[in-house]
């Protein structure tokens, strides 16, 4: 019985080290803990409720619902947006270039003389996108700065300023 178990643990022990299942083994974990630009996209489509913080405040200062559609291509959302208290109303595009392996973001807003161009790109877990204003002409110091967009899970995600400014979060409606 003892030779039995010495056998099993070298068999066990030269599967493990055997370059096939550890790149199996890798494959699947990284399958299974980031998510693909395409998933994270399609994902976040649907009604959801947000609301704004400003830094030193511990209730919203805006409050509002954003739709997020799908486009037929599944890297691109299309989004508005209205608020409860003001008649400000947003709009855009959320998409993922896999070209540039970028996410970007396309915006105008009624309250905002500017676009809204963000560019970013995925931590290591696929659920936190690091985002900074364009380069160009289009970019205005004090209106665009840099932001992390955090995926919580499927009923929620937030957008926070870098620089600890601002957080959106953002609360799916029903299930949508």
């Amino acid at each position: 019985m003892n030779r039995r178990w010495i056998s099993q643990v070298i068999v066990a022990s030269s599967l493990a080290s055997s370059p096939l299942l550890s790149q199996a083994l890798t494959s699947n974990a990284s399958l299974v803990t980031t998510p693909q630009p395409r998933a994270v996209i399609a994902g976040l489509a649907g009604n959801w409720r947000f609301d704004l913080y400003q830094l030193g405040h511990t209730s919203p200062v805006a409050s509002g619902q954003r739709e997020l559609r799908l486009l037929r291509d599944s890297t691109k959302l299309v989004w508005t947006e209205s608020f409860d208290t003001k008649s400000d109303t947003g709009t855009g595009i959320l998409g993922y270039d896999s070209a540039k392996r970028v996410y970007y973001v396309l915006g105008a807003y009624t309250h905002e003389p500017h676009p809204t161009v963000l560019i970013g790109r995925a931590d290591e877990s696929g659920r936190t996108i690091l985002f900074d204003p364009a380069a160009g002409n289009l970019e205005t110091p004090g209106v665009l700065i840099a932001s992390e967009f955090r995926l919580v899970d499927i009923a929620h995600f937030e957008w926070v300023a870098s620089d600890g400014r601002w957080r959106v979060v953002f609360t799916r409606i029903g299930g949508s």
